[in-house]
């Protein structure tokens, strides 16, 4: 309980930080004084930022979860498994088919191959008898690669290869802008994903064991598959890549708080949103005025935690 006392306030104190720093310069005097154009700045740019960052936290740190929890692998996410590679594939789909394209549009294709994807990749998964914790994850970046391989071929055949860089780089700056209520659309099924909690944990004891508890487990495989897959691709369609989130944050809080997906869940996402905010107040402040895109920090930072992880876990194993 201490334990998340102590990540509330890092998260209120990264909020209100969050929301302080910016190239103009905003004194507590202005927004005592109800400047108007420090409010207005405020409300327009620098709130709307840092709710997309805890939006984007919540949901790729539960899709972690609850992909981890389903398979019973904890070093898979839906970076690592494919499915981020197939919203990619969706939007590159629908721009060189259909051309310019709403948000919302984008947002259906890349929901669609995503889901896709992930089915697929669960497929596979319950085909393989051999479930070792390397093994797995493996699997899903040779799958992931794949779909990336085939991005890749079209692009390059289609003279689309820039439209493939800019998406899929992970920014909170002029990507969210105007459209954060595309993003916000993941809310819906991040409350979705607490309801259904407790049956992810029990599907991931098996198929057997969830219907002898009355469990739907196809049903619920399904739930939860559609959830990771209409995060994953309104986060990608609005913000980009942002790498290791779902990988590395369901792992530290079970480190300190154990298994239980139900009581674990509001760590979680705490930690998660602590996690993202931090590494966009690092990408802010380096080379300020300017800042490097989030998902570079989040690539450096998420890589010496997960190697960490792997050490953590040889030595476990000893």
């Amino acid at each position: 309980m201490k334990k998340r006392v102590w990540l509330i306030i890092a998260f209120i104190v990264l909020i209100i930080a969050s929301i302080s720093i910016g190239v103009a310069n905003i004194t507590i005097i202005d927004i005592i004084q109800l400047d108007k154009e420090a409010w207005f700045l405020i409300w327009t740019s620098r709130v709307p930022r840092t709710v997309s960052i805890i939006v984007t936290a919540v949901g790729l740190s539960l899709s972690g979860l609850i992909l981890q929890t389903i398979s019973k692998n904890k070093f898979i996410s839906p970076s690592v498994v494919g499915v981020t590679d197939s919203a990619q594939l969706g939007l590159l789909v629908a721009y060189l088919f259909l051309g310019s394209l709403s948000m919302t549009s984008k947002l259906l294709f890349a929901f669609m191959f995503a889901v896709i994807g992930s089915f697929v990749f669960i497929t596979i998964l319950q085909k393989i008898k051999f479930k070792n914790d390397i093994y797995v994850p493996l699997i899903g970046m040779m799958f992931g690669s794949i779909i990336s391989a085939i991005v890749s071929f079209i692009a390059f055949q289609f003279n689309a290869t820039q439209f493939i860089d800019t998406i899929g780089l992970g920014s909170f700056t002029t990507k969210i802008s105007g459209n954060n209520e595309l993003l916000y659309i993941a809310i819906i099924p991040i409350i979705v994903a607490f309801i259904y909690m407790v049956q992810f944990n029990i599907v991931g004891m098996g198929e057997d064991f969830a219907k002898n508890l009355g469990v739907k487990y196809k049903q619920t495989m399904m739930i939860g598959l559609l959830i990771i897959s209409l995060v994953t691709a309104s986060i990608y369609v609005v913000v980009g890549s942002i790498p290791f989130i779902g990988l590395v944050v369901p792992n530290l809080v079970s480190i300190y708080y154990g298994d239980n997906v139900k009581k674990t869940s509001w760590d979680v996402v705490l930690f998660g949103s602590v996690f993202v905010l931090f590494a966009d107040i690092i990408s802010r402040i380096l080379i300020f005025p300017y800042e490097i895109p989030v998902s570079l920090t989040m690539g450096v930072i998420g890589s010496i935690v997960f190697l960490y992880l792997i050490y953590r876990r040889v030595n476990y194993a000893k």
